[in-house]
């Protein structure tokens, strides 16, 4: 004895399943440029939210030195001299930032030429940190890119998002 089955009728509604999860910004050692959130430049300080009024860029001409800063408060002109900076700041030192990604991914990777640390109330930090950086664009008057940096502080400070940044020629 011989028995068919058959399958007809129509197909069934299978939906393609998004296997990428929604990834949650957090502190961590182990980061990636697919780890800089989308949303605009923010931080924190030893747990205090901060927000920039101020990102710029110096390019030293004598050192070589390239900064990046990320400053609570606006100097009295673009460029000009912030005293009392409260903020992040990231170097490379003798060295320039080029279009492209550039990454520190654990807290105990060489980082190079690259330094960065946050001050506030007058102490900058010595910790470990971690860094993700994209840099989008560069022309004669602005920087653009993405960056993320965890410190390995007690209070996991970080800084993270999307920038503009005023080159300043020093």
């Amino acid at each position: 004895m011989v028995a068919a089955v058959s399958s007809c009728g129509k197909k069934s509604d299978d939906k393609i399943k998004n296997t990428e999860e929604k990834k949650e910004f957090g502190w961590k050692d182990d980061i990636s440029v697919s780890d800089i959130p989308d949303f605009p430049v923010k931080g924190f300080i030893k747990g205090r939210e901060v927000t920039f009024q101020y990102i710029n860029f110096e390019n030293w001409r004598g050192s070589g030195d390239n900064v990046i800063n990320f400053s609570v408060s606006k100097p009295g002109q673009n460029c000009g001299f912030i005293e009392n900076f409260e903020g992040f700041t990231l170097m490379n030192k003798g060295s320039g930032f080029k279009q492209g990604d550039w990454k520190k991914s654990r807290f105990s990777d060489d980082p190079s030429t690259y330094r960065a640390s946050f001050k506030t109330s007058g102490v900058s930090s010595s910790e470990s940190w971690n860094c993700a950086l994209n840099i989008e664009s560069i022309s004669d008057k602005v920087v653009k890119g993405r960056v993320v940096i965890f410190f390995k502080d007690e209070s996991k400070s970080w800084l993270a998002g999307k920038f503009e940044a005023v080159i300043c020629n020093n």
